[in-house]
């Protein structure tokens, strides 16, 4: 028989700061149920957010990474440190397991448990096609960062990559930026989520709006190697 207990388990996941699904998306495809918390995208506000205990098996998301940016110093964007409403969320929801992703920045973070261990993970070495680096925080399992992949990674899609120039710019050739005149497509294309890019185009998101929350978003293929480490560390007991 090739049906056993762990292909009728239903894996839940509550994820805060979902933003237009990345993330989610990732961890559906790799077979878990996730459940979208409030967003600032859509009118809600993490902080005026409870769980109830132990309903979730996983907790996931990014909070907003300004606070941890260089690059937010540079253009002066408003900085919410919203690291301990993520944690506060996880003391409520009591999961069995969890990933945070976030920047550099917020290694060492206070708030952050000490149990939980931080991995660095690049797009391209994930199956993914850009360069995007990200740090994703587990707990209770210890995710490795898997081997670098040889050839050329594209540049990564970044929130405001539509405010970086065009393709023959020279700021953007010199400062190796992927440039902002390329079509919704391709951005989702790069970001793995072709899907989701073509929801937007179809529901007539504007084009800044669309690059901006595809490139807030963690990359999908970054996302379903997450996903895979936390289904293989946390389920693979429950195989038949």
């Amino acid at each position: 028989m090739t049906n056993s207990l762990h292909d009728l388990v239903v894996r839940p996941v509550l994820s805060l700061f979902p933003g237009i699904g990345l993330l989610d998306h990732a961890f559906e495809l790799e077979g878990f149920t996730v459940f979208r918390g409030p967003d600032i995208l859509w009118g809600g506000d993490v902080r005026n957010f409870h769980a109830m205990p132990r309903v979730f098996d996983g907790l996931i998301g990014g909070p907003p990474c300004q606070a941890h940016s260089a690059a937010s110093a540079i253009r002066g964007t408003h900085k919410v440190d919203l690291i301990p409403e993520f944690v506060r969320v996880f003391h409520e929801a009591k999961p069995k397991w969890v990933v945070m992703e976030n920047v550099r920045g917020a290694l060492g973070h206070e708030a952050i448990p000490a149990d939980w261990q931080p991995v660095r993970l690049r797009d391209f070495d994930c199956g993914g096609e850009t360069a995007r680096v990200r740090f994703f925080w587990t707990w209770p399992t210890w995710t490795l960062s898997p081997a670098a992949r040889p050839g050329q990674a594209q540049h990564s899609v970044m929130a405001t990559t539509c405010k970086r120039g065009s393709s023959d710019s020279q700021y953007v050739k010199d400062k190796r930026f992927l440039p902002g005149d390329l079509p919704v497509e391709e951005y989702a294309r790069l970001q793995g989520a072709p899907e989701i890019g073509a929801r937007l185009i179809e529901h007539g998101c504007g084009k800044r709006y669309a690059v901006h929350v595809l490139g807030n978003g963690v990359p999908v293929p970054m996302g379903r190697y997450m996903a895979r480490a936390i289904r293989d560390g946390m389920y693979s007991h429950n195989k038949g």
